[in-house]
This record gives structure tokens, sequence and C-alpha cells, in this order.
């Protein structure tokens, strides 16, 4: 498929045409993204560039080059550092350490550890241990 994006800052109203021989679901999907109200951060998976909404994140990680993005059943990359974009993210997210900030919606339950430290439990399975100065954070966001 040939993509042609052309930037004119003299332009009234920006706008998307597209031409294509038949809707399929690859395109449908692409339409509902550029019609969303809800922000999504674009992230690679293989060979494709998909938009994945704020709130189907339930985590993110730092990688070596990016950040990890951890839905209900899928993982995908996304290609800025996790520190690039974090201030702009939804409130529905707590930093639980430097290198991984959860979606308080899919949080399960809390571990209280030996040593003092708190596991966060998500929905699908997953611990995320809570570093010592967020803790406070933690807890004054779920209202403990």
């Amino acid at each position: 498929m040939k993509v042609n994006c052309h930037i004119d800052p003299n332009i009234e109203e920006e706008h998307l045409d597209l031409f294509v021989r038949e809707m399929n679901p690859q395109i449908s999907n692409l339409l509902k993204s550029f019609t969303s109200t809800e922000p999504v951060l674009w992230c690679y998976d293989a060979d494709q560039i998909i938009p994945i909404k704020f709130s189907d994140i339930f985590e993110l990680t730092v990688a070596k080059t990016g950040t990890k993005i951890s839905t209900k059943d899928h993982t995908y990359f996304y290609r800025e550092r996790l520190s690039h974009f974090k201030s702009n993210l939804p409130n529905d997210f707590i930093e639980a350490s430097c290198s991984t900030i959860f979606n308080y919606h899919y949080l399960d339950h809390l571990e209280l550890l030996d040593n003092g430290l708190i596991d966060a439990i998500l929905t699908n399975g997953s611990h995320i241990q809570i570093s010592r100065r967020k803790i406070k954070n933690l807890k004054a966001r779920l209202g403990l």
C-alpha cells in the first residue's frame, strides 16, 4: 500500500483522504483509530504498527531501546523511552519504580512482603514490585 503524508501549516482544517479498493478489517481498525477521541500509543508488533488505547495498557516497562507495553494478552514495543512520555500519561497510571508504571484500574490486589516491600498484582497475573520511594505515592493514590 502506498502512503503519502503532506504537511502544510497553512491548511485550515486537518483531514484524511483514504483511497482503497475494498474495506478490510485492517483498514476498518485504522479508521476507528483516527476517529477515536481516546488517546493511543502507536506501538510496534513485529512488522506492524498498531494503535493501543491507554485504557487497554496494563503495564509500561523500560526496555533496552524503548518501552515495553503490556496489555491483557499481548506485549508491544514503543520506540520512545518511558521517561520521555510518562508525564503525558493519563492519571490512571501509577509509577511503581523508575522502570515500571502500571494502570491501577487493572490492580487486583497488593501483597505485603516480609521485607516491608509491596507487590502489586494485576488482573493478568503480573507481579510488579513497588520501590520503597514509591510506596507513599501508591498509598496516597489508592486512599490507604
